[in-house]
């Protein structure tokens, strides 16, 4: 079953915008690349802080330096060139212990629905449930792989551990589907009000399962506009009911349901918005929902984000913005946004025949990614804010340069077509890897939907 929604979009604009000889990544161009200067890679090498591994099972002594690179700050955002690279889901693992052990995170982000990664924390936190049933439930095949459900495993191990007061937290921050918050918004009105659910029911049907959820795009729009005109209504009711509904119950649920119900909300409008609005909508929600958990959780919480770089990217998509981009308006320094690049290698992604493993030789010559190949080290990190203010490496930082970018989707025959353009200052830190290889796909044999994000 395959129901795609919002960030691929990008990658497909791009690619057509090759084949008119229009986009970044063009293949038709007869401009020669501008070789990237001796003094940039110089540079990367010279501030590279050198990773022994990927391995999470390593152990962290290599990643000290990041007590000073992470600081005091309260988000860590560790984006992804590709969303089926192996090793960058293995870094993301080490760089979670270390955040955890050394430096006091307690919340881990993915970019994946929130309503379907309450199950996965239950588990983390309780030992509740299968946590690859529970990974699976999330839809995205991207983050179904052994490394991601080993680092779920791990945070479990973590808090089993009664040496750990603080326990840690695994949550999405997505809302590309609405039916699994729809179901929980109608569970949590049956308790506290029957007359309320009754009407809610009729109000959320079209979201209710993957069905209609999947034909509301194409719905009439007098019925989209009186769904979301009764979605607010209901907020509305919500809010104005907090009082009773949390003397009959707790303050924690009506917290939880009222999400759900702005899930919904957040589901409904980007089911509802064109290309551009549907991935402004997105990574708008997205930016949204990751303070809300921080608002809920206890003061000075930290919190560690998984999501692809052009998302956490402060400098956004082109009309649409980024996540990266509205959460620095609001943290500022207290985020600290780390893009993942990397060389050549394997991969997976969708293509003709489905979902598969590509391999792709060397980065373009002109690309931010072959600048840090040529600083001659495979694994490594930099980060930025220590480049100088002025001269020749500053100048090029400055600047645009392609990056390699792959979402959920990918085509062999037009590889310079899934880069961007993009200035390396739109992250702090950069993490680079020069082979890669794709995940380890996980043996139970589930059902899973495709979603387009990015």
């Amino acid at each position: 079953m395959f129901s795609i929604r919002v960030g691929c979009l990008l990658v497909g604009l791009l690619v057509s915008q090759a084949l008119m000889g229009q986009g970044v990544g063009s293949a038709t161009s007869s401009e020669e690349p501008a070789p990237v200067p001796k003094q940039v890679s110089e540079w990367f090498r010279s501030k590279a802080i050198p990773l022994n591994s990927t391995n999470p099972d390593s152990a962290l002594d290599d990643l000290f330096p990041f007590q000073r690179v992470i600081g005091d700050a309260q988000i860590v955002a560790m984006g992804e060139a590709t969303h089926g690279t192996r090793e960058f889901f293995q870094l993301k693992h080490r760089m979670l212990e270390f955040l955890v052990e050394k430096m006091g995170f307690t919340v881990f982000a993915i970019e994946g629905n929130w309503p379907e990664s309450l199950a996965i924390n239950d588990y983390v936190l309780n030992g509740n449930g299968d946590p690859a049933e529970a990974l699976a439930g999330m839809y995205f095949w991207t983050w179904d792989s052994q490394e991601v459900l080993g680092m779920i495993r791990w945070m479990r191990r973590f808090n089993q551990n009664p040496a750990h007061v603080k326990k840690l937290k695994f949550l999405g921050f997505d809302m590309q589907t609405a039916r699994v918050a729809v179901a929980n918004v109608e569970r949590y009105l049956r308790k506290v009000d029957p007359d309320e659910a009754r009407i809610a029911a009729k109000i959320l049907a079209p979201l209710s399962d993957a069905g209609s959820e999947k034909e509301y795009s194409r719905r009439p729009p007098a019925l989209r506009r009186a769904t979301a005109v009764g979605i607010k209504l209901l907020l509305d009711e919500f809010n104005e009911n907090r009082a009773s509904y949390t003397k009959a119950f707790s303050e924690e649920e009506w917290i939880l349901a009222q999400h759900n119900l702005v899930i919904v909300r957040q589901a409904e409008r980007v089911h509802s918005a064109g290309q551009f609005g549907r991935l402004r909508i997105r990574d708008v929600s997205m930016a949204q929902n990751i303070t809300w958990i921080l608002d809920n959780e206890p003061p000075g919480t930290k919190i560690m984000v998984w999501a692809h770089n052009g998302h956490v990217s402060t400098e956004g998509f082109p009309g649409a913005g980024s996540m990266g981009m509205y959460l620095r308006r609001m943290y500022g320094t207290r985020m600290v946004v780390c893009g993942l690049s990397f060389n050549q290698g394997s991969f997976q992604a969708v293509g003709r025949g489905g979902l598969r493993e590509f391999t792709v030789g060397p980065a373009l010559s002109d690309s931010l990614d072959s600048a840090l190949a040529a600083a001659g080290l495979s694994l490594f990190a930099v980060d930025l804010r220590e480049a100088p203010s002025t001269g020749l490496v500053a100048e090029w930082l400055d600047s645009p340069h392609r990056l390699r970018t792959v979402g959920a989707l990918y085509n062999e025959s037009y590889p310079e077509a899934f880069y961007i353009s993009v200035s390396p200052r739109s992250f702090d830190v950069l993490f680079f890897v020069d082979r890669t290889t794709a995940p380890r796909k996980n043996q139970k044999a589930v059902e899973f939907e495709f979603h387009e994000g990015h």
